[in-house]
């Protein structure tokens, strides 16, 4: 079992990158809060940026715990792979715009986040459940989130 390495835990780039990314999502919040834009009551369109406010701070906090156990700050090993791989998301992105038109917006988004996925794991087959399953339960996750709790339709195409 892996254990934190307080040790060497404020030289890391990944515990300041979690901290600002933690950072933003609170002053975000507070500016909804204290600010002068205010969301209507209840859920809704106007919840969305709410949402996103608090999915920032969770993502800040999960690099924030990969971090402490040292499972970040990897030095890359390929300048050529990287730039490649940088050009593919781009691509891809590029892609799931021409898509949503065609296809509707889930499905894209899942072909997409799938894509990615493919792009960023060393092995995407071995790691099926995070290139494939976790894709598509995230493609579930903004369906109800979009569709279900702040009432906001998405695009359709020729399958959805």
């Amino acid at each position: 079992m892996l254990k934190p390495q307080f040790s060497g835990l404020l030289k890391r780039q990944d515990f300041y990158t979690g901290l600002i990314t933690i950072g933003i999502g609170a002053i975000g919040l507070l500016d909804i809060a204290y600010g002068n834009w205010r969301p209507g009551p209840g859920l809704g369109p106007h919840a969305f940026p709410q949402l996103a406010y608090i999915t920032l701070m969770l993502a800040g906090a999960v690099i924030m715990i990969e971090a402490l156990f040292g499972k970040s700050d990897q030095f890359p090993e390929n300048l050529r792979a990287i730039l490649s791989t940088g050009v593919a998301l781009v691509a891809i992105g590029m892609g799931m715009f021409w898509a949503i038109g065609v296809l509707g917006f889930m499905v894209s988004i899942c072909i997409t986040l799938i894509g990615a996925s493919f792009l960023l794991t060393r092995e995407p087959l071995r790691h099926w459940p995070s290139t494939i399953v976790v894709p598509v339960v995230a493609t579930g996750v903004i369906w109800v989130l979009f569709v279900k709790l702040i009432n906001v339709p998405l695009p359709r195409g020729l399958l959805f």
